[in-house]
């Protein structure tokens, strides 16, 4: 064995870490070993990989995949600090979501009701009604459903509040909306229109934001009370398409969510969304 170099084995031995991982490891250039025999394959490590292991480890332990490891050890390699605060801050946001979606399933289980409760959503019977036309300020864009609801509204507010458009007058004249474009569930690419109502003249310093018209329609509305999650969106959604499919109507254009109180002000089991599709007789 050469000098100063250790087998696979002991090194495995005194990291803790099994033979299989360190050649996983090697495989994807998280922790290669410092010497390979050419003639035998065998692989030995150094001293100072020790260290290396250990810090995998732990980043291991905080939930960091093989590539966010690789790219925080270089990082750290090359004193990109920036660099690491921001993989860490990333996977703290990640790791505060998974808290609050575990947390949830904690609440629900934790409320003993029998098993077929588990699958009862607070949605209201479907209602036909019509929808008058509406003026809005809006903007569309591709993305998850969480980072186009956020990063929209918190413009379209902006905007409109903004010293300019005060001055003029604008307001806002109904609740946040958003319409879905996509025929199907898009998880990371979703083509979300966010809007608001609004009266006045707005001045926009965003081109990507705008003024239109929203025509007049008759829609199916279902109400659906509780968080923000795909599970109580899916049991309104089920509820207004059986409604429609019963009543000889056919949906078109794209289907709306009204977001009927302020999240910022309201416990999450008491939020309100309305469910509307736009629909016509055959």
């Amino acid at each position: 064995m050469p000098a100063g170099k250790m087998t696979i084995g002991s090194f495995s031995h005194m990291t803790y870490l099994s033979q299989k991982a360190l050649r996983l490891y090697d495989k994807k250039g998280v922790l290669v070993p410092g010497f390979k025999d050419r003639f035998t394959g065998y692989r030995y490590y150094t001293i100072d990989q020790i260290e290396d292991a250990l810090k995998i480890k732990v980043l291991s332990k905080l939930g960091f995949g093989l590539l966010e490891i690789s790219e925080i050890l270089r990082a750290v390699g090359d004193g990109d600090d920036k660099t690491v605060s921001l993989l860490i801050s990333k996977k703290h946001r990640e790791t505060m979501e998974e808290i609050g979606r575990l947390e949830k399933i904690e609440s629900l289980l934790n409320q003993k009701r029998d098993f077929m409760e588990l699958f009862e959503m607070n949605v209201s019977k479907p209602v036909v009604k019509d929808s008058p036309a509406l003026r809005i300020l809006s903007a569309r864009r591709t993305g998850t459903y969480e980072q186009i609801c956020s990063e929209i509204s918190e413009e379209l507010i902006r905007i409109i509040n903004s010293p300019e458009n005060r001055e003029k007058g604008v307001r806002i004249t109904g609740p946040c909306m958003s319409l879905c474009y996509d025929e199907e569930y898009r998880e990371n690419d979703a083509d979300i229109e966010m809007a608001i109502p609004v009266r006045g003249q707005v001045v926009s310093d965003n081109p990507a934001y705008s003024v239109r018209t929203i025509p007049a329609c008759t829609v199916v509305s279902v109400i659906y009370k509780g968080p923000y999650e795909h599970e109580g969106f899916s049991a309104a959604f089920g509820n207004a398409f059986k409604f429609i499919a019963e009543n000889n109507l056919e949906s078109f254009g794209p289907d709306r969510q009204i977001y009927l109180n302020d999240p910022s002000e309201t416990d999450s089991k008491d939020l309100l969304t309305e469910v509307q599709i736009p629909v016509k007789k055959f």
